[in-house]
C-alpha cells in the first residue's frame, strides 16, 4: 500500500444505531478508521468475529458493555475490544475508532437492539 490521506469530504457519512459516523478507507490499508458521534449511545449489541475494536474516547463519558460487563469511560480513555466480543456502549461520546484488519460488514453478527 502506499502512503495515503484521506479527506474529510471523501469519508462515507453514515448514522447506524444513534451514532453518526465518518468512515475513512484506503485501499489495503492494514486498518480502519471511523469518527464516532453520539448523544446516547449505540442502541445494538453486536459482535465483530474478524476485527478488534479500539476506542479512543475524544470527548464526553459513558459506558461500555464488552461481554455482559460494565466499564466506566471518560475523554481520554481507550477502550479495547478483541474479535468475538459483544458490545454497545451508553452515553455522549465524540470518539475515533480503529479496526484491525479493517471493518467489513459480513464478520458483523447483530445480537440484540439494546435501550441507551
Amino acid at each position: 500500500m502506499e502512503p495515503a490521506v484521506i479527506r474529510r469530504e471523501e469519508a462515507d457519512h453514515l448514522e447506524k444505531h444513534g451514532v453518526r459516523m465518518r468512515v475513512y478507507t484506503a485501499e489495503g490499508a492494514p486498518a480502519g478508521v471511523v469518527y464516532q458521534e453520539t448523544e446516547s449511545g449505540h442502541a445494538e449489541e453486536f459482535c465483530h468475529e474478524k476485527s478488534a475494536f479500539i476506542y479512543y474516547i475524544v470527548e464526553g463519558e459513558g459506558v461500555y458493555v464488552i461481554g455482559g460487563v460494565e466499564h466506566r469511560v471518560r475523554a481520554g480513555d481507550v477502550v479495547v475490544v478483541p474479535p468475538g466480543n459483544s458490545i454497545y456502549f451508553r452515553g455522549r461520546l465524540r470518539q475515533v475508532l480503529v479496526t484491525v484488519p479493517p471493518w467489513e460488514e459480513s464478520g458483523e453478527r447483530h445480537i440484540r437492539d439494546v435501550a441507551v
